[in-house]
């Protein structure tokens, strides 16, 4: 037969060696367009389906700006002192105190979010329903599932706290008529029963819901999760980020499927972080006053002392005025020390806060050192100043730095009054979270077309590796490769083949009822003439003789002029049409090429070798009894059971009754005898054969053949299975012509092949 195998897509053939080109690729995706195009639309499709489906989340900003913090926390040589200010702002630090949990566990608390209720929903389905929902009007079930929620209810949980023992679990919330409420636990076993709007305690579970409308029975999902877990799943819908690099502009993110909430918990989130900041502020400007007033006393007392002791020495030395280079010294010691005083007073504040070896103290110890160096180099210049002249400049500087580091620390303890009761500190909110009005998720256009890309490659991959994956024979050039066998064409599938066969069934099975009917030769041979005599009304089924202008007729002429040139130099006249699995064409192709070489003016026996299926006598119009079967077992003369067909030149032997066992008559001395008898009588001699890996039949045929043709039909078979075959036929001492493909389907990457062959025929019939 040459009929398309149901699921068969058509491949393009490939190259004798194994790369895999780009036209090669090109050729597969041209050939498979339609299972491409179906994943696409398939795809695509889910991709639709689930951007319109899927629950919208909104998305709420805010900004908040990070400057540069104060590095003069004493105030104090503000001028003198160099200030160590950080490179790059705090961006980074202050995007992770953000996301603490200091700054974020009172959102979670404040907003409830570390409660989750949601309905106990079919799949798919009550999405699907809930999208025609009217909220606060509760749809009616579907197919009687009353504890599903179908759209439209409504349940707020204002409060909800249970033991350690179920947080993370998933509670069941049962409605109950009349706004009462059942909670059980995952085993199903019940908790407690409240009422809406009044708060519920049972065996340390707490729950306050301010709101429930839905059918009685409706069973909703309620999770209460622990604070790390609620910590979890609350980033995982925050985003902090800086808006652009190094612009100290912060940018908070929040999304939620309500919009409201979503602005809400964004503005939470920023002002409890600048709350925190201040607070920290705070408290830092509360520890500085704290310092500052407690040395305040020793630097009175310090200031009281040196303004003494120059008293004294200004009475004891009856009050000089100093010199020009006295003054030089004095200006110079007294800015030296202010510093050094400054830093040792920024040191005692640093070292209470900080280990001995931290950077910040090793920072203020390594300046101190510096300083110092400094002091005493300043000092050797002024060395050869008279002493009393000199002890009067020092005891003027103490008095003077004592007095200048009271008098700041004062006026710095009165400003941290002011900043403690107003501090903003460095960082402040730039634009304020708005109302979202349309969703940020699920992006529609993007996910349509993204489901179009996917299915688009997922589409070109599975035609891929499912051609490479393949085992199947399904090209010419696989059997080349490697079989090592000639292949001598391809048979294009023949849609007027598939309607002869279509006609020939009814027909063939009428034939097998009145066979099956007669008991002895002498009726058998009177119904074999009025069948036969029917059968030659209905013309014979051959492609041959009803599409002489198809093209698989035009390729089956090509196959028969390579074939005769192979077989000429066998040792006989007698081909045997094989092929490895059943469905090949054998049939099809020992016929037709029958009909061929008759029409070129030899003289043909046909003889169908398939005892146990055999349809060529259907093909012909003819009853299949008095056939080989008969000639086998010595029933039947050859001569008799040779008869000419309604083709000049074509002889016909049918395959007979099917016996009890045709291996065992095939591998009888008769089968040579029969073949050496008819050979020398015709020209060629075409035996049509069974399937070689199904029964052994065709190897006893085959062994008595010349030459033995393999059909092959794309996809029924596959490389393993046709090389098993050969196997079996070689074993025999059969010897294998080539190959025939056949029922080759059309493949669009070679339509113009086509195209420019019908244009050819469409001529031809013309003339």
């Amino acid at each position: 037969m040459n009929t398309p195998i149901l699921g068969l897509d058509p491949v393009p053939p490939r190259r004798v060696d194994d790369a895999f080109s780009a036209s090669d690729f090109w050729k597969l995706i041209v050939d498979n367009v339609w299972l491409v195009s179906s994943i696409v639309i398939l795809v695509t499709g889910a991709a639709t389906l689930y951007a319109f489906i899927a629950t919208p989340v909104y998305s709420s900003d805010a900004l908040v700006k990070v400057e540069f913090p104060n590095p003069n926390a004493l105030g104090v040589n503000a001028q003198t002192q160099p200030q160590t200010v950080p490179s790059t702002l705090p961006t980074d630090a202050e995007m992770q105190i953000i996301q603490s949990r200091a700054v974020l566990l009172p959102v979670i608390k404040q907003y409830n979010q570390n409660v989750v209720v949601k309905p106990h929903e079919v799949p798919l389905l009550g999405r699907i329903s809930e999208l025609f929902a009217t909220t606060g009007e509760p749809s009616a079930p579907i197919l009687g599932l009353n504890s599903f929620a179908w759209g439209g209810e409504v349940v707020k949980v204002a409060k909800l706290e249970v033991p350690a023992r179920l947080e993370n679990l998933t509670l069941s919330l049962r409605a109950l008529p009349q706004g009462a409420f059942e909670l059980t636990d995952p085993s199903g076993n019940s908790i407690l029963h409240g009422n809406v709007g009044h708060t519920a305690t049972a065996d340390g579970t707490t729950i306050l819901i301010d709101s429930l409308v839905a059918r009685a029975g409706t069973e909703f999902k309620v999770v209460r999760y622990s604070d790390y877990q609620a910590m979890t799943r609350f980033l995982k819908n925050l985003k902090v980020m800086e808006s652009m690099k190094d612009s100290g502009v912060v940018q908070i993110v929040y999304e939620n499927e309500d919009p409201n909430l979503a602005q809400q918990i964004t503005n939470a989130i920023a002002q409890n972080y600048i709350a925190a900041h201040v607070n920290q502020h705070r408290q830092e400007a509360s520890v500085t006053r704290d310092f500052i007033i407690g040395e305040l006393p020793r630097l009175e007392q310090e200031l009281q002392r040196a303004e003494s002791e120059l008293t004294r020495y200004r009475t004891s030395a009856s009050s000089m005025t100093p010199g020009t280079e006295a003054s030089s010294y004095l200006q110079g010691s007294i800015d030296i020390e202010r510093q050094i005083a400054a830093l040792q007073m920024q040191r005692t504040q640093t070292a209470s806060r900080f280990a001995p070896n931290t950077r910040e103290v090793r920072t203020i110890d390594e300046q101190l050192a510096t300083l110092n160096a400094q002091k005493q180099a300043f000092d050797q210049r002024f060395v050869r100043l008279p002493a009393s002249e000199r002890k009067l400049m020092d005891l003027t500087r103490d008095a003077k730095v004592a007095e200048d580091i009271y008098v700041a620390m004062r006026e710095k303890a009165s400003a941290l009054a002011v900043t403690r009761a107003g501090t903003i500190g460095n960082v402040h909110l730039v634009d304020s979270a708005i109302y979202p009005t349309d969703p940020a998720k699920p992006k529609r256009p993007l996910i349509i077309a993204g489901g179009a890309a996917a299915g688009m490659i997922i589409g070109l991959l599975f035609v891929f590796f499912r051609d490479q994956l393949s085992r199947n024979v399904k090209t010419p050039e696989a059997i080349e490769r490697r079989l090592s066998l000639p292949v001598f064409g391809e048979v294009s599938f023949s849609p007027i083949q598939a309607r002869l066969d279509r006609r020939s069934k009814p027909s063939l099975l009428a034939s097998k009822s009145r066979a099956l009917s007669l008991t002895d030769d002498s009726s058998a041979r009177v119904s074999s003439e009025e069948s036969a005599s029917e059968a030659r009304l209905e013309g014979t089924q051959l492609l041959s003789a009803h599409g002489d202008k198809d093209m698989a007729v035009d390729a089956l002429r090509a196959v028969h002029a390579s074939l005769m040139h192979d077989i000429a130099p066998a040792q006989n006249n007698v081909l045997a049409i094989v092929g490895a699995a059943p469905g090949t064409g054998k049939t099809f192709v020992a016929s037709n090429l029958a009909v061929l070489h008759a029409q070129s003016g030899k003289s043909v026996l046909l003889i169908d070798g398939d005892m146990r299926r055999g349809r060529i006598a259907s093909m012909f119009g003819r009853r299949n009894i008095d056939g080989l079967s008969e000639v086998l077992a010595g029933k039947v003369h050859v001569d008799h059971a040779v008869g000419q067909t309604d083709i000049p030149g074509l002889s016909l032997m049918t395959a007979g009754r099917s016996p009890a066992n045709p291996s065992k008559m095939l591998s009888t001395p008769r089968l040579p005898m029969i073949l050496e008898h008819v050979r020398e009588r015709f020209d060629l001699v075409i035996i049509d054969t069974p399937a070689v890996l199904a029964v052994s039949d065709a190897n006893f045929i085959a062994a008595n053949a010349g030459s033995s043709v393999i059909v092959v039909r794309p996809g029924l078979q596959s490389e393993d299975e046709l090389e098993d075959a050969i196997k079996r036929l070689d074993s025999t001492g059969a010897r294998i012509a080539g190959v025939i493909f056949n029922a080759v389907p059309k493949r669009r990457s070679e339509r113009r092949t086509y195209a420019y062959a019908s244009a050819y025929m469409s001529h031809s019939t013309a003339e």
